[in-house]
């Protein structure tokens, strides 16, 4: 259940973020797309969402360096790294900088919804 959440979804690349928009939508979450880390770093501080979806490789901050941004922010916002990264140095850089959730593209958008629903579930 989404009870209001908001979800800010990150990616240089929207249109790999469009169906899981769609469908986060659906179960009633609030969401915003953003192409690049200081974008998400600013609506973070703006908004403060529920939830932050981060691809790794992007323009300006990189996906480590804005989850430890957010951290900074507030630690207790969820965030998720979703990458074409496979290395297993990438899981230990996501998990340094503060990443709640590791997940390799391409991922089914169902997997990411439930570890959304997981995260969000006692917030």
């Amino acid at each position: 259940m989404s009870r209001g959440h908001s979800i800010l979804l990150v990616d240089d690349n929207p249109q790999i973020l469009e169906f899981l928009q769609q469908r986060l939508r659906s179960l009633g979450y609030r969401t915003t797309i953003v192409t690049n880390g200081e974008a998400a770093i600013e609506h973070v501080r703006r908004e403060a969402p529920s939830l932050v979806v981060l691809d790794v490789t992007m323009p300006e901050l990189n996906g480590y360096q804005a989850c430890r941004e957010i951290k900074a922010i507030d630690r207790k916002i969820p965030v998720i790294i979703l990458t074409a990264k496979v290395d297993s140095a990438d899981r230990f850089w996501a998990k340094q900088a503060g990443a709640d959730v590791f997940l390799n593209k391409p991922v089914d958008p169902a997997v990411v919804v439930e570890r959304i629903g997981g995260l969000l579930a006692n917030r």
